[in-house]
């Protein structure tokens, strides 16, 4: 690990292992841990959803997660599912490149439920959170999409980020072209997205109720995007996991065999790493300190 600031080592344990889970994917994404002790995420190329107990092989929780069907011209080889997150009902919220929408999960079968804004299909939905009062906020580029670009003739003709509130789907930006991870504030009152593309190079802040910009936090790319319980951020760079604090200031940097592409806390108490980093799956237990 690189240290840029000694505030780093007030929230996280230094002496840290990491360990790797499994190396026998192709590109894992959407990590979402679970609170009867296990992980879920999603290989996309693959198409399937496994669920992994640390200490455990990973075994297949859903096939065909992300693309149901076989008509395939308009997409990418991503075809599969993407980010996952649970609803407070126990629903499993499911962003499908292939099909081009946000299903839930009941647990025996995937039901459509975000399908489309202004009359035509998404483009491939990519990582999603849920807010405390039910707000849905998720990200829309292109990557699923053949040559990884828009298709206004069929679907969305901009990437976006959108909320769900109250059976409306509502734009929160155009800003990105190819925006990534979205996460929220420990509070949920804030909203942070980012993009992986130099172009692109920042992270964005927006109130979570109002879904105004309130700043541009720092200058920064980044895939998947997580806070801790301390406000602290953290960020899937081609470098590692970079740590911020709420400020946008940078605090350390873990270093990995290969990119990161997603994160998420889990364990009894929250605070270990579950990192999902191409073909392979890395966990660091206790990293976060607890009081």
């Amino acid at each position: 690990m690189t240290i840029y600031d000694t505030e780093a080592v007030e929230f996280i344990n230094a002496g840290f292992d990491i360990i790797a889970l499994d190396r026998e994917c192709r590109f894992t994404e959407g990590p979402v841990w679970h609170p009867e002790g296990y992980y879920l995420f999603s290989d996309i190329p693959e198409n399937v959803i496994y669920k992994l107990d640390p200490g455990h092989r990973k075994e297949v929780y859903l096939q065909r997660s992300g693309c149901t069907h076989n008509d395939r011209e308009d997409l990418h080889e991503q075809v599969g599912s993407n980010g996952l997150a649970w609803e407070p009902d126990g629903e499993l919220l499911v962003c499908q490149h292939g099909n081009h929408a946000v299903a839930k999960y009941n647990g025996s079968e995937l039901v459509p439920f975000l399908t489309g804004y202004g009359g035509r299909p998404f483009n491939s939905p990519n990582d999603i959170v849920c807010r405390a009062d039910g707000r849905i906020f998720f990200s829309d580029p292109p990557y699923g999409l053949k040559g990884q670009v828009p298709n206004g003739g069929k679907y969305q003709e901009k990437a976006g980020i959108y909320c769900w509130f109250d059976g409306e789907v509502l734009l929160v930006s155009h800003f990105y072209q190819y925006p990534n991870g979205v996460c929220l504030s420990p509070t949920h009152d804030l909203l942070y997205t980012c993009s992986t593309k130099p172009f692109e190079k920042v992270v964005l802040e927006f109130d979570a109720e109002t879904l105004e910009l309130r700043r541009e936090l720092c200058r920064e790319n980044s895939d998947g995007i997580k806070c801790d319980r301390y406000g602290n951020l953290y960020l899937a760079t081609s470098d590692g996991i970079c740590m911020l604090n709420a400020h946008g200031k940078r605090l350390a940097l873990i270093e990995l065999e290969t990119p990161p592409a997603n994160l998420c806390w889990g364990g009894p108490q929250g605070n270990d790493l579950f990192i999902t980093a191409r073909q392979n799956v890395f966990f660091i237990p206790g990293l976060l300190k607890v009081g």
